[in-house]
């Protein structure tokens, strides 16, 4: 059903990102798996021969033109982008006493890596077919919930932007995904990255319905078949 979809996909060394780079793959896509530790990734992609490797610190300029640069490579065409990389930053630590480095890096990794990829990114995503962005949210970015810190905001602020390019990017589609329980909580109240995977596929094919700009949860999609009411040839206009 991806045949043919070009994607990059952040955070794909591990969890979430790992798990949906494989699944892309096994639809059809070529993947971009993207994240710092090479050796991780190069499990990610292993059996998979649609994921290609790009190791990169997206905190950096060279990492993000790592990324641009292996997209470029290869035809200079993007159609979606999976922002799944995050910095969770410590837990339990009210505000009033949160470190100013964690601060800082959590929102350089969760915002800010975030857009300043994106940007590096955008003409590619915009010579691509129906373009597509979903970005990692989380419950604790709408709903706050103590000692959070700047995970909760920097989520909070990741919903917004997407919200705004929704807005402001009539060629493409945005969405922000919720899609497991927050870290820490327990283990098993956290499904898996293939559990949670139907609502990840549907969003990245051409037709997919479901309104740019919306909040969708992953969870919804569990256990469905991600096609469901889809054309395989169709792209949504």
């Amino acid at each position: 059903m991806l045949t043919a979809r070009r994607i990059v996909i952040t955070g794909a060394s591990s969890g979430i990102g790992r798990g949906l780079a494989r699944e892309y793959a096994a639809q059809g896509a070529q993947v971009w798996a993207v994240a710092r530790n090479q050796a991780a990734l190069a499990d990610t992609a292993r059996g998979h021969p649609g994921i290609h490797i790009t190791p990169a610190d997206l905190t950096t300029g060279a990492g993000r033109r790592a990324v641009v640069t292996a997209v470029e490579r290869t035809g200079g065409v993007l159609d979606v982008a999976v922002h799944a990389a995050g910095f969770l930053g410590p837990v339990g630590v009210p505000l009033a006493g949160y470190p100013e480095p964690e601060w800082r890096a959590v929102f350089e990794a969760n915002v800010t890596a975030v857009h300043l990829l994106h940007q590096g990114l955008s003409t590619h995503l915009d010579a691509g077919t129906a373009p597509t962005v979903i970005a990692l949210a989380s419950t604790v970015g709408r709903t706050p919930r103590a000692g959070w810190g700047m995970y909760a905001v920097s989520k909070h602020a990741l919903e917004w932007w997407v919200a705004m390019l929704a807005i402001e990017w009539p060629r493409g589609r945005a969405w922000p995904m919720r899609a497991a329980a927050m870290p820490a909580e327990d283990p098993a109240a956290v499904p898996a990255p293939e559990e949670i995977a139907p609502l990840f596929l549907r969003l990245a094919h051409p037709a997919a319905p479901e309104p740019s700009g919306s909040v969708l949860d992953a969870r919804d999609w569990i256990g469905r078949n991600p096609w469901e009411g889809l054309d395989p040839g169709a792209t949504r206009q």
